[in-house]
């Protein structure tokens, strides 16, 4: 898979058609996303807001659009950026048993604090499901929920298990299974996250996008840019 198709399943998925997609999904306190393509296509993201989106140059920086949208000097941003992997070829994993234990992955959940999911959380009900067992205990598990062809994956580990690859394994077989179902696996990873970026690396990954969001935080209300 090269570049320019991933985008395309990607945009496809999303229903992006524009450079510029308004989200009603998106809040206020949460308005800009910045998707920036290997293939150098760039979209972005901003809730249903009417004022000041006629202003916003579709070839615009992170930066510049939120200046269109908002008032910085009243509020203060901060700012994250995940990238977003795809496997270019197919993926070479084992075969592991679907989540069928929710009582088991209830417990491997309660052991994790929220900064021990590499990015996400998995459920039994997501479309593609692996998990590692031993003697009845969950120690890994890997999620996918799909959207038309674009399947986005969520890891967790249990914090016991760390460095013994268990993440790698889960990730590896959860990508075969979704390429067997004719699908393209989507891995985020947030720049912070160090072991995260080396598994995408370490199973031969490639950087479909970078995505760039900012929160924001109001002292007031009603501060959007004239």
């Amino acid at each position: 898979m090269t570049a320019r198709e991933f985008t395309g399943a990607y945009l496809a998925s999303r229903g992006w058609d524009k450079p510029v997609v308004l989200d009603e999904e998106l809040m206020i306190e949460y308005p800009i996303c910045l998707y920036t393509f290997e293939d150098r296509r760039v979209f972005a993201l901003a809730p249903e807001i009417e004022e000041g989106m006629e202003l916003v140059d579709p070839q615009a920086e992170l930066a510049q659009v939120l200046q269109c949208l908002f008032d910085l000097d009243q509020v203060r941003a901060v700012k994250e950026s995940v990238t977003g992997f795809y496997a270019p070829r197919p993926q070479i994993g084992e075969r592991l048993p679907a989540i069928a234990d929710e009582g088991a992955l209830a417990d491997l959940f309660q052991a994790m604090d929220e900064t021990d999911s590499i990015l996400g959380e998995v459920t039994a009900a997501d479309d593609f499901t692996c998990c590692i067992l031993e003697n009845g205990r969950m120690l890994a598990a890997a999620g996918a929920v799909r959207m038309g062809k674009i399947a986005d994956i969520s890891v967790a580990v249990h914090p016991e298990c760390r460095g013994q690859g268990l993440s790698a394994r889960v990730t590896a077989a959860l990508i075969r299974k979704i390429q067997g179902a004719g699908c393209v696996a989507l891995y985020r990873a947030q720049h912070n996250n160090l072991p995260s970026l080396r598994l995408a690396q370490g199973l031969g990954l490639r950087r479909g996008f970078l995505m760039e969001g900012v929160q924001l935080i109001f002292p007031q209300e009603d501060i959007l840019a004239p």
